[in-house]
């Protein structure tokens, strides 16, 4: 399975905004400074990378509806699962549940992102994967029916009305649990969609590939500011400098700004990520207030768990939904 290493350095990026925001009250009982709370713009920057990707994916060749759903099934759900099963024996174990049931039909189902409920601390990160899923089960249809060029526009109208919404109603929405609904975070998925869509017409990619490296700066200075100034909702101008920072990086990898991202740490946590994010809640919320054994549970358990959970669970998984994924006909010559 080819992977872009630039790619994987960006979910590194994201992932460690995420940790870094989760560990300092667990660590430290509270934020070094307000803008510290980096979580947000860490999920904004899988968002647009997943729009990206998925669509990517999705255009390259003729759109197999089945052959998507099954990949992504097999990608997401055995890690996810897994650990909603931990969850549940651990409580089982210990006669305390630490999952309620509705946390566990919300992740189990996806739509974490709309429902607050008790017991639900443990599972609350499951509002991203929820939103994403959502996502998947909208945007292959479109592409499929209204096409490439036509969902070029539907791309940009429903990422410009999501920002308008949200905007409109800022003071609704920027607070700690509504923060996660789609209507009000989809615009960073769009945006990666359009920005794949853009790099698949060649002449808009030359384009870019001639005008990317200036565009580097910008971008990074209107991503700092957002980061800067907002805490819980991202607006679009991050989504925007977010896109562009990643098409830059991948149409320029070794320009001076792009290497880091090619640091082989960062990819490898990069690669890691999904695990990495799917089993930080717990060791997050027991490290709260315990010192040294909560840096040790934080800096050497959850890694432990995070790289056996991508090792003897995502990898698998994910090279068995590729293999039931293929078209029938190589399947045939396969065997």
């Amino acid at each position: 399975m080819k992977r872009i290493a630039t790619l994987d350095g960006w979910r590194g990026v994201a992932i460690a905004l995420v940790l870094f925001e989760h560990f300092q009250p667990a660590l430290l009982a509270g934020f070094i400074r307000p803008w510290t709370q980096t979580g947000q713009h860490g999920v904004t920057i899988f968002f647009v990378l997943s729009g990206f990707l998925i669509t990517s994916k999705l255009i390259e060749g003729p759109i197999d509806l089945k052959r998507f759903y099954i990949r992504r099934f097999f990608r997401l759900m055995p890690v996810a699962w897994v650990y909603l099963a931990v969850l549940l024996l651990i409580g089982f174990r210990i006669h305390t549940p630490i999952m309620g049931r509705g946390a566990l039909l919300s992740s189990l189902f996806f739509y974490r992102n709309y429902l607050e409920v008790p017991l639900g601390a443990t599972t609350w990160h499951f509002w991203s994967l929820s939103l994403e899923e959502q996502f998947y089960l909208i945007w292959p249809w479109i592409l499929l029916y209204a096409g490439a060029r036509r969902s070029m526009w539907i791309a940009a109208a429903g990422a410009v009305g999501c920002a308008a919404y949200r905007w409109q109603h800022w003071a609704y929405y920027d607070r700690g649990f509504y923060n996660s609904q789609s209507q009000v975070r989809g615009d960073a998925l769009l945006i990666g969609s359009l920005m794949a869509l853009l790099l698949a017409e060649p002449r808009l990619r030359e384009r870019a590939i001639r005008w990317s490296r200036w565009w580097w700066l910008p971008a990074l200075a209107g991503l700092m500011y957002c980061i800067r100034m907002f805490t819980l909702l991202p607006p679009l101008m991050e989504c925007v400098c977010i896109a562009l920072l990643i098409s830059a990086s991948m149409l320029h990898p070794q320009f001076f700004l792009a290497r880091p991202l090619n640091y082989r740490p960062l990819v490898l946590l990069g690669v890691a990520s999904y695990c990495v994010y799917v089993w930080q809640a717990p060791f997050t919320l027991l490290a709260w207030g315990n010192g040294g054994m909560g840096i040790f549970l934080l800096i050497v358990v959850m890694p432990l768990f995070a790289f056996c959970s991508y090792r003897y669970i995502e990898r698998p998984c994910t090279q068995l939904g590729h293999r039931f994924g293929l078209p029938s006909r190589i399947l045939a010559g396969q065997n």
